[in-house]
């Protein structure tokens, strides 16, 4: 017998009282994004807030109740859970927080219209509190908010996204729902996650991982391969592993008969 190794990239959910108001942006989520809990690995974190296990139990049964399935608790003894809960788990290694920004109000929309009439406005950073851009450790803002994300995809006719800049370390692009096109080099340190293809007009020396949704016709270009981990809906492989032949090369990388193909761009 035989026992594989395998990463996922998981969401890390923290519930937080009061329950409805958590439950309550849950929702704002979903209805944005009605597939952004499908199919995806989830971590309940308790860590540090002593939850009464019937608290735990209200808390499961929400999630439960839009479809959103939790594969383990983080933060609680497995002693103290009850039959047919999720196993205790550990042992994570935290990445940079994931935010989802607040809802438009009407004069955010009066200063957005404004923006688009003045090319020398720059987007502003969008205040936000769970789920696509995100932060480095000393807290500076780096990825593009959910909303801004959604009307470049909005302006583009598409589901895709294009990213008109470099992506530094510590910033993470995710968006499940199609392509993302990024108009400069990867740093090391960073990831783009893509429910399509990935396409980096310059250096990819961080992660790339296409095809999240599913799609195993997803496929990642880049200019120059450089990167630390590459993968195509959930089939990986790290930078010792990749051809020699490639690096610091135009390549793409595709997905055929359960294992990852690397091709030279001429």
């Amino acid at each position: 017998m035989k026992f594989k190794g395998k990463s996922f990239i998981a969401i890390v959910l923290a519930p937080e009282q009061p329950f409805d108001g958590w439950f309550k942006e849950l929702d704002r989520i979903i209805e944005r994004s009605p597939g952004f809990f499908i199919d995806r690995p989830i971590i309940l974190d308790v860590r540090g807030s002593n939850i009464p296990i019937e608290d735990l139990e209200h808390v499961l049964d929400g999630l439960g109740e839009r479809s959103i399935r939790v594969m383990g608790i983080d933060g609680i003894s497995g002693t103290r859970l009850k039959q047919g809960m999720p196993p205790s788990f550990g042992g994570g290694r935290l990445t940079a927080e994931v935010d989802v920004p607040e809802p438009a109000t009407q004069t955010g929309k009066a200063d957005e219209a404004a923006d688009d009439d003045n090319p020398q406005v720059k987007e502003k950073d969008v205040p936000s509190s769970s789920a696509a851009s995100a932060s480095d450790t000393n807290g500076h803002s780096f990825a593009k908010s959910l909303d801004e994300l959604e009307r470049e995809s909005a302006k583009q006719g598409d589901s895709s996204i294009v990213i008109s800049d470099h992506v530094r370390s510590g910033q993470s692009i995710l968006h499940p729902d199609g392509d993302v096109t990024v108009i400069g080099s990867v740093s090391s340190g960073a990831e783009i996650i893509a429910g399509g293809s990935i396409h980096i007009y310059g250096a990819l020396r961080g992660r790339a991982l296409a095809g999240v949704a599913g799609k195993d016709s997803a496929r990642i270009f880049c200019t120059k391969l450089d990167a630390e981990l590459v993968s195509i809906n959930g089939l990986y492989k790290v930078a010792d592993d990749f051809d020699g032949t490639l690096r610091n090369s135009p390549a793409q990388i595709r997905f055929e008969n359960e294992t990852l193909v690397f091709e030279g761009l001429n």
